[in-house]
């Protein structure tokens, strides 16, 4: 056999016994993706610092965007190429007709956190769900931005405890940073928010976790969710050109969920954190340390069918969307599962 005849064959060989190899191999093609102050975007956070987007041919560039509505406006109008955040938005722009996937996940154990102020009475705390939420009636309740995961999310808690959206007053926070400044100048009562709303709480005593989703086993609803709570997710446009673009992102998120997994990567994993954002406050380490420490069990690349479809009924049953939700057309094929 010819040199050039084998070599050939040994790259059509290779390609055939190393599909996902041969695949997830970029061209040297730049990809925005949302980030989050904070704890953030920590597989691509990790990705770039580990130079695992490098390594399948692409260069990875964060853009710090505090919401996922404005994440998805950003992703609609080309301003970035991955927007990360929760399916329920992904969903309802998607029945508004934008043609999306999800393509790995970030944050897939149930991210909001119920946190309120020092001063707020809740007698309740120690009973949990559903108990709590009379203890909020009347409050004013911050969340992320109107019509964000984190609003929704109250909503059905809300509604499975008996109580109407009506019962409350909603206010747009912002991210965890801003919305504990909402929080601690008395701005709202609680804040429905994501890490580090929690290790703010628990490091500076100055508010109250009083519900976290990753951990609460009622309603049973929210427990399903767990395994599919923020996703990244692409135009359809991106997939249909550049699917190797995004395949290569997948390799390069598995390679950082490996890394984050790894106790004895912890120390860097905090020093790669911090090197994208600081708390400029006192003790603001100890909150990046603590709200990592939190989050890790959640930093998959892989997305739960299951978790999406329990999204979609609890929008179904909350009346935010009209008729059921084919959960299966809102993600990439190749998307990594448990």
């Amino acid at each position: 056999m010819q040199k050039s005849t084998f070599l050939a064959f040994l790259a059509a060989w290779l390609a055939a016994a190393f599909p996902t190899i041969a695949s997830a191999q970029g061209k040297g093609e730049t990809v925005k993706i949302q980030d989050y102050p904070g704890i953030g975007n920590m597989l691509y956070r990790v990705a770039i610092s580990k130079g695992y987007c490098d390594k399948y041919g692409i260069k990875c560039q964060l853009q710090m965007i505090p919401s996922a509505p404005l994440g998805t406006q950003a992703l609609l109008s080309k301003s970035v190429d991955v927007a990360f955040g929760a399916p329920e938005v992904q969903i309802s722009a998607m029945l508004n007709g934008a043609e999306l996937k999800a393509i790995l996940g970030g944050a897939n154990l149930n991210i909001y956190i119920i946190a309120v102020r020092n001063d707020i009475e809740v007698p309740n705390a120690s009973k949990g769900f559903p108990a709590i939420m009379a203890d909020l009636k009347g409050k004013k309740i911050g969340v992320v931005a109107r019509g964000s995961g984190s609003e929704l999310q109250f909503r059905f808690l809300a509604q499975k405890a008996g109580a109407q959206a009506d019962d409350f007053t909603f206010v747009a926070v912002g991210a965890p940073n801003t919305a504990y400044g909402a929080l601690t100048s008395k701005q709202v009562d609680a804040n429905m928010s994501f890490d580090p709303s929690g290790a703010l709480c628990d490091v500076l005593k100055t508010c109250r976790t009083i519900y976290r989703g990753s951990e609460a086993k009622d309603p049973p609803e929210v427990s399903a969710t767990n395994g599919a709570s923020a996703n990244m997710f692409v135009r359809q446009g991106t997939i249909d050109t550049t699917a190797h673009v995004v395949d290569a992102l997948i390799a390069a998120a598995k390679d950082a969920e490996a890394f984050i997994q790894d106790p004895d990567n912890y120390a860097e994993a905090l020093s790669i954190a911090q090197s994208y954002f600081k708390f400029d406050m006192a003790r603001g380490e100890e909150v990046m340390d603590a709200a990592l420490k939190r989050a890790i069990p959640g930093y998959r690349a892989s997305i739960s069918r299951s978790a999406l479809k329990a999204i979609a009924d609890i929008m179904l049953e909350t009346k935010q969307i009209d008729t059921a939700f084919d959960t299966t057309k809102m993600v990439y094929a190749k998307s990594p599962a448990p």
